[in-house]
């Protein structure tokens, strides 16, 4: 059996390994819900904490970051559908303080109010108080940031702002990461798989989590051809409306309220349909699903704008650079365990 170490005990939470040593020195810096979640993975997989090396490399990276280097900013745009940043982008924000906190930097985060001219007059309050980076975090593709006086900052975005890209950005690989899945789900012996989704989730990634579900049923095959059920707002009629008749063996979205729906319907889960989280980074109950990993989004989005900080570089740049990010795959009581489970 390998030996434990901060990278296994990382990549089993999902967090860097800065984040597991932090988390083992209960560092203030940590949110207690991670701290406590790294610390009993560590526990479990045996992992032994040195503390006298811990406090050896807490003084080095002490002498690399006291000296401060700069202002940066994060930038929430909102939309009708998220006028607050939600869950997940908030657990990007906090992994994104972290990281600047680590290289020297000290951020804040501002929102994109809806007015005229609003990015104009945000891009020059933020160039008055010194900062030199920003990052943009996107809810949908809009133009709101259209007249932000870029020239003054080096900038990156967390998703995408528009289809045609400006910014240095980093997001999850949807479409790679879905077709995973799917291989994985298939192998378990689902046959009829059914993906539904509210359509302001996938126009915000230009329609990638339904390219990919379509591209698998038409290329790949072997879990049948279930049309997408896609709404404004997902409903218990119009989901279960959709269920019968198409009759999925496995249903695939981010509404988790579809397993309180079939349950009500009287049909078990996962014996009779079993339920995969497109989001389990926002689940309400335990499940089945995908880690979109936003922690590592956040810190991925700080080190492409502080890399261009140190280069010097300004402005929109010439050849936008995108970093593409795996999701995760996580196990969960809403899929059986194997085609024989279901026999």
């Amino acid at each position: 059996m390998l030996k434990a170490s901060l990278r296994t005990v990382a990549e089993k939470c999902g967090v860097s390994a800065s984040t597991v040593s932090r988390a083992l020195s209960d560092h203030p810096n940590v949110r207690p819900d991670v701290r406590a979640r790294v610390q009993d993975e560590a526990r479990r997989a045996g992992y032994q904490h040195n503390r006298l090396v811990g406090a050896l490399m807490a003084h080095v990276r002490a002498a690399r970051t006291d000296r401060f280097l700069g202002n940066l900013a994060i930038v929430h745009v909102p939309s009708p559908e998220q006028p607050r940043p939600r869950p997940m982008q908030q657990t990007m924000i906090d992994a994104a303080r972290d990281r600047a906190t680590e290289l020297g930097f000290h951020i804040e985060r501002f929102s994109l109010e809806r007015a005229p001219h609003a990015a104009a007059s945000l891009g020059r309050m933020l160039h008055a108080r010194g900062v030199q980076g920003v990052i943009f975090l996107y809810s949908k593709p809009t133009d709101a940031a259209r007249d932000f006086p870029w020239a003054h900052f080096a900038s990156a975005e967390i998703d995408y702002g528009s289809a045609t890209l400006l910014q240095h950005t980093v997001a999850i690989d949807h479409h790679v990461t879905l077709t995973n899945a799917l291989f994985r789900l298939r192998a378990l012996g689902y046959r009829s798989a059914g993906l539904f989704i509210e359509q302001y989730k996938d126009e915000r990634l230009f329609y990638k989590w339904t390219a990919a579900f379509r591209s698998f049923q038409e290329n790949q095959g072997g879990i049948g051809g279930i049309p997408v059920l896609m709404a404004g707002a997902m409903t218990r009629d119009a989901f279960l409306a959709w269920h019968r008749r198409h009759g999925p063996d496995l249903v695939i979205g981010h509404v988790d309220k579809a397993v309180t729906w079939l349950q009500g319907a009287g049909l078990r889960v996962p014996e009779r349909t079993g339920f995969f989280n497109l989001n389990w980074n926002e689940r309400s109950r335990p499940c089945a699903g995908l880690d979109l990993r936003p922690e590592l989004q956040g810190i991925a989005a700080i080190n492409s704008v502080v890399a261009q900080i140190h280069r010097n570089e300004r402005g929109l740049p010439a050849d936008p650079h995108t970093v593409m990010l795996s999701g995760r795959w996580v196990d969960g009581p809403t899929l059986r365990r194997s085609a024989e489970a279901n026999r």
